[in-house]
């Protein structure tokens, strides 16, 4: 289906979760979706590192200036119009923010801009190789893709631990029973009441961290998301040590190539796994593994990469079928239904903030005007290679919903909304965009051949007036 209708494999697996979903046949309920939670995180961790691993830091520091100059444009115009569209237009819209004051919509709108920025390394590799591409475009638009999620996610890690720590609890009638609970006024002796207030503690010790943020000192506030956020790196630093000794080629695990791909998804589940027990970003700590595994100097180095990326190359096709089969049955399709609309806004704006950020950066790193190849002028038509999300955004998305579970839920329904529209359009987008600067296989032989017969129709041209010289 997903062939005939040109969209992406892990849409179809979107839309079967949902079918098999408790909206849809019933088969994984939201019971059992929860049951999953370590294939579920598996998954993610497998997620990040592989986004961790694309990144090659000796072709990065080749187009360093290009890629980070265009990753910042994209990053402030991206998250500003996120922002600031949804602070005055659509946060009113929005079911869990009713009643709530402007700090819990700037925090709300935050999340959204940050998540705004992040790419799809793999969707980006899979139209790449489709189109059979290649050119300084590609390599262009794949180096800021790969770079640019991994500082997503370190950013978004440190959003969503402000966020935590802000004091904005987003349920205060439910804080209020729990401290009226804890207080003694609420006095039962049926086992229902003693439910009640047994659930009241546990959430008033989840309350807790953010409750301390107003009283904390200013300095604090600010290096503790910070602090965790660079262990984080640490720990993802050494877990990317250990995780490359896996893929050495004097290693145990070296002899059996099925056994070798098991112990680097059962390794990256637990880092996932112990760096949320440990109070960590998970996904930053994967996808920090990854960059660190992929990247280690020593003479096997470039052999241990090509390694993990075939044991990443085996696992991911299960990796998103699982994963996004889960995301579609967890969804709230009644949320979906209520967000759509801001969903296509926020998509809009985002697209608005991408063609401006192209045009940006191509001014301040003054990109030639007429292409060296073809001839043509050229058009702002970069922003057309940055809009497809999908594993990394996903995955962020959902660390919201465990973390915030009482409106995290919610907005990770809101989240998902905005990456399937985007999943939709964006390779669409980017396949037009490299046809249109020749880089693909079919336009690139076309361009050429134009090329060749324009200098030949030039001296064809003297030779049909020669008679009246």
């Amino acid at each position: 289906m997903n062939k005939h209708a040109k969209t992406p494999k892990i849409t179809g697996y979107l839309l079967t979760g949902v079918a098999f979903g408790r909206h849809g046949l019933g088969a994984l309920s939201a019971a059992g979706s929860r049951r999953l939670w370590l294939v579920d995180n598996g998954c993610l961790a497998c997620i990040g590192v592989a986004a961790g691993s694309e990144v090659v830091l000796s072709e990065v520091r080749k187009t360093l200036r290009v890629t980070m100059v265009t990753i910042a444009s994209v990053a402030c115009c991206c998250w500003c119009a996120t922002f600031g569209a949804f602070d005055a237009i659509f946060a009113q819209r929005v079911e869990f923010l009713q009643g709530l004051t402007e700090r819990h919509v700037a925090a709300v709108g935050s999340l959204l801009g940050t998540l705004s920025l992040a790419r799809s390394p793999a969707s980006a590799m899979a139209v790449i190789n489709e189109c059979e591409a290649s050119g300084p475009y590609c390599a262009h638009i794949l180096s800021t893709t790969v770079l640019k999620d991994v500082l997503v996610v370190a950013l978004f890690a440190i959003n969503v631990e402000l966020v935590a720590l802000s004091g904005l609890d987003f349920h205060n009638i439910i804080s209020d029973a729990a401290t009226m609970a804890l207080g003694g006024e609420i006095a039962s002796n049926t086992t229902r009441d003693v439910g009640a207030s047994a659930a009241a503690r546990r959430l008033l010790v989840n309350l807790k961290p953010a409750t301390q943020w107003e009283t904390s000192h200013p300095i604090t506030k600010l290096l503790q998301p910070i602090v965790r956020v660079i262990g984080a790196a640490i720990a993802g630093i050494i877990a990317g040590v250990l995780l490359g000794r896996l893929l050495k080629p004097t290693s145990l695990a070296a002899r059996w190539k099925n056994i070798r791909v098991g112990c680097i998804v059962c390794g990256a589940a637990a880092i996932f796994v112990s760096s949320e027990h440990l109070g960590l970003e998970p996904l930053l700590v994967c996808v920090a593994a990854g960059l660190t595994a992929a990247n280690r100097k020593h003479t096997n180095g470039a052999h241990e990469r090509e390694e993990l990326h075939a044991a990443i190359a085996i696992v991911t096709p299960a990796v998103n079928l699982l994963f996004f089969t889960l995301a579609g049955a967890s969804l709230r399709l009644e949320n979906v239904y209520n967000s759509i609309v801001i969903a296509v806004g926020l998509v809009i704006v985002r697209l608005l903030g991408l063609y401006c950020a192209t045009a940006i950066s191509a001014r301040i790193l003054k990109a030639p005007a007429v292409s060296d190849i073809t001839g043509e002028r050229r058009k702002n038509i970069e922003w057309m290679g940055h809009v497809t999300q999908a594993g990394v955004a996903l995955g962020l998305s959902r660390t919201v919903a465990a973390r915030f579970p009482y409106w995290g839920p919610a907005f990770s329904t809101l989240a998902v909304s905005v990456i399937v529209i985007n999943l939709f359009i964006g390779p669409v987008l980017f396949r037009a965009s490299i046809e249109l600067m020749n880089e693909s296989h079919s336009t690139l032989n076309a361009a050429l051949e134009r090329i060749v017969a324009t200098p030949k129709r030039a001296v064809e041209a003297p030779a049909t007036g020669s008679p009246s010289l």
